[in-house]
This record gives C-alpha cells, structure tokens and sequence, in this order.
C-alpha cells in the first residue's frame, strides 16, 4: 500500500541575510517621488509602478531571488528557462490589505513576495486552497489542520524572508493593525523566457 499526495500546491520560504537599511531607504525614497502609485488588489496602502529593470539597491536580493526560482523551476521539471518578468514595492500602513488575487499571466510561473520591514500584528499573507469544498469536509472534523485538510494558509511576515509560491495560488494580505509602523515589502513575478 501506499500513500501519495497528489495536485500539490508548493510554498518556499527562506530568511536571507540583506541589508534591510539600503532597501528600505530606496523604496521610501521611490515612494517620495511618486506617491500616487497605483491601484491593484491593495486597499488603502501604496504600491509602486511595476517594474521590469532591477534598481541597483535591489540587485543582491534579485541575485539571491533568482538561484531561488531557478531551484523551483527544478523541482517542477519546467523545460524552459526562467527569467524575472516584474517586481513592485508596497507599503502597507494602518488598515490596509490586499483583497485575493493571482498573479497568474501568460508568462508568470513563480510569484512571491520578500520582506523588507515587518513587525507584530502588520498582516499575515495567507494562501486560499482551490479546492473550494474542503470545508465541507473537514472543518471543525479534525484535531489539527496540515496540507490536506487546511482551506487557507497562513505565513506570518519576518524582515529578511523571502515567500515563493505558484502563480495560480489565491493569496491575500490581512489588515495591517499596527497603528504606528508600516509593513514595507517586494512582491515579484519569475517567469518563461520563452512565451510562444
């Protein structure tokens, strides 16, 4: 007998070793010369233009990024190269969230999201199951939720980690409730050189 998962949802995560200042320093100094920014799935909050060349500020984590995706890329046996296709900065004050959202286009393959500034109670992303009908199944029917009874998962934000994910996945940002700090981060598509 055997027991074997099936249609299975990935989610990497690693803590890198930056240097937080100089990120951060660019992104609110991005922030300074155009804070409109744009509108997407944030509510309230601000998230910049999109992006396809890297900052300079920003190359090491892209360095780091790419060995990351291209590690992926493997595990999936994805047979063409990958390359970074856009990166976008947010900042997340009092009450603002993101609303659920792929990142799912006609070249995206690996999404994520890196953590420049965090602090306690500044929103989890949490990650929505496809499968719609799980909670019918099993809530309140099992003693402890993992990766074939959960309906959402939750990754709490750290300064310094790095979240990588299925473009497909249905993700969304909880409330930012600190009244006094601002969540900062990067969220970031990888994806298929070749798109015919």
């Amino acid at each position: 007998m055997s027991f074997t998962n099936i249609f299975t949802s990935y989610l990497y995560k690693e803590k890198l070793n930056l240097n937080l200042n100089s990120i951060k320093k660019h992104i609110l100094k991005t922030y300074q010369n155009n804070k409109v920014g744009t509108q997407r799935s944030n509510y309230g909050g601000w998230r910049s233009q999109t992006f396809t060349n890297v900052q300079e500020e920003v190359k090491p984590l892209f360095q780091t990024l790419d060995k990351i995706a291209h590690t992926i890329k493997k595990k999936l046996n994805y047979k063409n190269d990958i390359k970074l296709i856009n990166h976008w900065y947010n900042i997340n004050s009092f009450g603002s969230c993101n609303t659920p959202h792929t990142h799912v286009g006609f070249e995206t393959l690996v999404s994520g999201v890196f953590y420049v500034s965090t602090f306690k109670d500044s929103g989890d992303i949490v990650f929505m199951n496809h499968d719609r009908l799980l909670p019918i199944l099993y809530d309140k029917k099992v003693s402890e939720y993992n990766e074939y009874t959960s309906s959402t998962w939750f990754v709490a934000p750290e300064n310094n980690l790095s979240v990588l994910f299925s473009s497909n996945l249905i993700h969304y940002v909880q409330p930012n409730l600190n009244k006094k700090e601002k969540r900062i981060c990067i969220s970031f598509n990888y994806g298929d050189v070749h798109t015919n």
